[in-house]
């Protein structure tokens, strides 16, 4: 069964979000679950942080507003994608802070739709496993556990969430091996998952750990230019 949630505070809009998600997954197995507001949408997820395929999430909401309760669904140990709904796109930098995977502008437009869809499950494909060999024997390393990697001379520190792998590879042998999307070069020795960000402070980035890492400053523009596509529908 697909779950998807959506949270809006006008019902003329669920409605049309509802038809559109039906229309184009055309499977009985789809599940659409509507929400007028926030905090509605967090105890729902907290009963079940797992259940949810993505969810849509208006930005402009009385009450908890939508940055808010995304903050709120991540807090709970929702890791679906969220994606922001918003006549708005100077948002953006605020969405990443909270872990938006993208963008969609009001009033809806369906190739847009759609085009965030399919981004929904190549990241699905995408975030797979990578294969690691490290003294002597092979194991998968789930690339959304990955917080970095760091170049130390002939060797890769690879840091996740559940410690760190030191292997013999080129930082930049690694870089091909992974989903362009999720993964960025920001320094000459280092290799961020995009995923783990919550903040930029322009010179360095704060990860999930709580750990920083540098942006080089050549590095910057071409950073700042990732983190919208990251954001953004994916109209490129």
């Amino acid at each position: 069964m697909m779950r998807i949630g959506i949270c809006d505070d006008e019902p003329v809009f669920l409605e049309i979000m509802r038809k559109e998600l039906e229309a184009y997954y055309r499977s009985l197995d789809l599940e659409v679950r509507a929400f007028s507001d926030g905090k509605e949408l967090e105890e729902a997820v907290k009963k079940e942080p797992f259940s949810y395929t993505c969810i849509f999430l208006d930005v402009e909401m009385p009450g908890m507003n939508g940055f808010e309760t995304a903050k709120a669904l991540r807090d709970a140990g929702c890791q679906a994608p969220v994606i922001l709904l918003t006549s708005h796109r100077e948002y953006a930098p605020e969405g990443y802070e909270v872990g938006a995977f993208r963008f969609l502008t009001k009033p809806l437009e369906k190739d847009k739709l759609h085009r965030a869809l399919e981004a929904v499950e190549n990241e699905k494909r995408d975030r797979g496993r990578l294969l690691v060999s490290q003294s002597g024997r092979e194991f998968y390393l789930p690339l959304n556990e990955i917080l970095y990697f760091k170049s130390e001379n002939v060797y890769l520190d690879i840091q996740t969430e559940k410690g760190r792998f030191l292997v013999r590879k080129k930082l930049k042998e690694q870089l091909a091996e992974l989903p362009e999307t999720a993964f960025f070069q920001e320094h000459r020795r280092y290799i961020v998952n995009l995923e783990k960000i919550q903040s930029f402070d322009g010179k360095e980035v704060a990860l999930a750990d709580g750990s920083k890492i540098p942006v080089g400053r050549g590095k910057r523009a071409a950073f700042q230019g990732a983190v919208i596509r990251y954001l953004k529908e994916g109209d490129q």
